[in-house]
């Protein structure tokens, strides 16, 4: 018998070229590079109150379980990398079209809208299947989770942790009914060894509420994107799945205090219009190893960060403003 370590867990996906449908598990998995491999929320629906069968205690014929009309849900975190897997989440999340075998930019234009649709059509580019492998079959099982969109994606880095790496993390919702007793040895690429760090930022080029090159010590971005599930699929799950109303793009960053940052405070509080200019830029000195450029946004709020240093952060909301890009990831 197996005595395994949460470290023998692996978290692999791969695109679906039928919604809902998993594809074949044995080869063309990306592996994500996760910190370790979370239980998913299993979000069953019980039915557990006392009738009137007999008595006040619960009686066995009133209890009922459905584990069609639920959401399954599941969070990672861990180290960003430049490759299928990694990127495919913020595809997902972005409403971009999934492509994993060629890495693309991530982009929320204006006028974005999101991927929605109906399980079991055959579609490639909206959903995938998330694997959390167990290290052998033989004393585990593999949890597939089929169907799936990510919802939340934010990309991160702090220069006093891990080297500045840049770090992820994604929640990933499903309206299928997943398996949790499967078998197959799964296989595929894993993740590169390729990291990116904040020391190959263009420091000079580095812009947050349109102050150019303030001393940045850590930033993280947000997209944010809700779905929706509705219908019934003969105990599959949901039949469709949708998007909520919003794709919310935020920012926070913090940086020094001083001559170049100090009236970022006044601006936050008589601020009247959103900034047009350079809202939160984050060039890479390599354009594609995660450029972001979120152009126009909105102060949601500026603050004095009390530490052996006096800091600031400082957080945006990205705007449409009718043209051109809410938020661009350099990739490719």
């Amino acid at each position: 018998m197996s005595v395994f370590s949460p470290r023998d867990f692996k978290a692999w996906v791969i695109e679906e070229a039928t919604t809902g449908t998993a594809p074949t598990l044995t080869s063309g998995l990306y592996q994500l590079d996760v910190d370790s491999v979370a239980f998913p929320t299993i979000n069953v629906n019980q039915v557990m109150n006392v009738r009137t069968q007999t008595g006040r205690v619960l009686h066995a014929n009133d209890f009922f379980q459905d584990n069609d009309m639920r959401t399954v849900e599941v969070s990672l975190s861990g180290t960003f990398h430049k490759d299928g897997g990694h990127v495919m989440l913020m595809q997902s999340v972005a409403g971009n079209d999934l492509t994993p075998d060629s890495v693309a930019d991530v982009a929320i234009a204006s006028g974005a809208t999101a991927k929605v649709g109906k399980y079991g059509t055959s579609e490639g580019n909206k959903t995938f299947t998330l694997v959390l492998a167990s290290p052998d079959t033989t004393d585990g099982y593999n949890l597939v989770l089929t169907g799936c969109l990510c919802t939340n994606f934010v990309l991160n880095a702090d220069m006093g942790t891990d080297g500045g790496q840049y770090k992820f993390s994604a929640t990933i919702v499903t309206g299928r009914v997943p398996d949790f007793a499967n078998t197959v040895t799964e296989a595929g690429t894993a993740y590169d060894a390729n990291h990116i760090d904040m020391s190959g930022i263009d420091v000079s080029a580095v812009k947050i509420g349109s102050k150019t090159a303030p001393v940045l010590s850590s930033f993280s971005l947000t997209i944010d994107s809700p779905a929706v599930f509705t219908g019934v699929d003969e105990g599959n799950g949901y039949a469709c799945f949708g998007r909520g109303e919003e794709i919310a793009v935020t920012s926070s960053s913090t940086v020094k205090y001083d001559s170049t940052t100090r009236a970022l405070i006044s601006e936050f509080d008589t601020q009247s219009t959103h900034d047009a200019a350079d809202a939160f830029i984050i060039p890479q000195t390599t354009a594609t190893k995660a450029s972001i450029t979120m152009t126009s946004g909105i102060l949601t709020n500026v603050a004095l960060n009390e530490g052996d240093i006096m800091m600031m952060d400082v957080e945006h909301k990205g705007v449409d403003i009718g043209s051109g890009n809410v938020l661009l990831i350099d990739l490719a």
